[in-house]
């Protein structure tokens, strides 16, 4: 035997063993902790669950719920900023006694209809007063908490619409 040929045993032997151990850490499957995706909640009844990750125990239903009345704030308030934009104060020119102003505003998808008006007391002293109408309207579907009838999938929404109304009045002295 040469020297070359004793050299390449050694070397064929290594790469043999580091193949080997590959292949033995692929061929073993790795055994991984079952996931629990939902952790049911019984302490208080059926409907809950844990919010993942915690301990906190909550209504599926609540969730839906505060899901609605987190879209009927939105919208109230959308309704409200509406109304406030319609109701606009005319100008009562010198040497007139009666002003009237109609306006129609919209924020975020709400409308309102506004009528303001002047009239002059005297001189100087002007009575103002003014009235706004808006319309909630809003609906929400809810992905969260589906079920399934014989008839399909069922998915809880709720629609609401409600008119809202403002009002305003004051005097204005001016010199």
């Amino acid at each position: 035997m040469n020297r070359r040929t004793i050299m390449r045993r050694p070397a064929r032997s290594i790469v043999a063993a580091i193949a080997a151990g590959f292949a033995a850490m692929i061929a073993t499957p790795g055994h991984a902790a079952p996931v629990e995706y939902v952790r049911i909640c019984s302490l208080y009844g059926a409907g809950f669950f844990y919010i993942p990750g915690t301990d906190t125990c909550v209504d599926a239903r609540q969730i839906v719920q505060s899901q609605y009345d987190v879209a009927r704030a939105q919208t109230r308030s959308a309704t409200g900023t509406a109304m406030a934009a319609s109701l606009v104060a005319p100008w009562l020119p010198t040497g007139t006694n009666y002003a009237i102003s109609n306006h129609w505003a919209a924020f975020d998808g709400q409308h309102a209809m506004g009528a303001s008006g002047l009239i002059r007391v005297s001189g100087n002293l002007v009575f103002s007063a003014g009235f706004a109408l808006g319309l909630d309207r809003g609906r929400l579907l809810s992905t969260t908490n589906r079920t399934q009838t014989e008839f399909g999938t069922s998915v809880p929404a709720q629609s609401w619409s409600d008119v809202r109304s403002i009002g305003r009045a004051g005097f204005m002295y001016a010199w």
